[in-house]
């Protein structure tokens, strides 16, 4: 079938939400890694941003980059008013300089990672800083930082 906005419907089927079935949404977003850690507690993953002007190609160099030990995941999204792919790939975690290893390769290749398994917010950035509007947003939303106290080192709370 062929969609108006040019996409291809290539597979479809009914959602089955009955006892012992997982509902399509369960292979969406993180959902995905959830169900791998069900099954195997050592998996673990990254968020990734690949660059929209090579999608395709930047996607399939990182899957030939680690065979058998990055697993796709990606998403389609409207980033910055153009179409690119953010993913949440499954890492079959070996120890903690294998996967600095993964996340450098990544970013020497161009594409963005958001490291989740760290402490603050801008240790997780490439650029080791909180963006203008995430600071200006805790600040409306949390003045006094008395949410996840710590997680933003840029922070600076309002004085009681």
């Amino acid at each position: 079938m062929i969609l108006g906005n040019r996409g291809t419907i290539t597979h479809e089927a009914p959602n089955e939400e009955a006892p012992g079935k997982l509902p399509i949404y369960e292979f969406t977003w993180n959902h995905t890694t959830l169900q791998a850690l069900k099954i195997d507690r050592t998996v673990t993953y990254l968020q990734c941003l690949f660059p929209h002007d090579r999608l395709i190609p930047s996607v399939l160099q990182m899957r030939d980059l680690f065979p058998g030990e990055v697993i796709a995941h990606c998403e389609f999204i409207r980033f910055g008013g153009r179409m690119t792919c953010s993913a949440l790939p499954l890492i079959l975690y070996k120890d903690p300089e294998r996967l600095n290893e993964i996340i450098r390769l990544h970013e020497a290749n161009g594409v963005f990672i958001a490291n989740p398994h760290v402490y603050t917010l801008e240790d997780g950035s490439r650029h080791k800083r909180a963006d203008v509007d995430q600071l200006a947003f805790k600040h409306d939303v949390d003045p006094y930082g008395l949410l996840n106290p710590g997680k933003m080192r840029t922070f600076v709370p309002k004085s009681a």
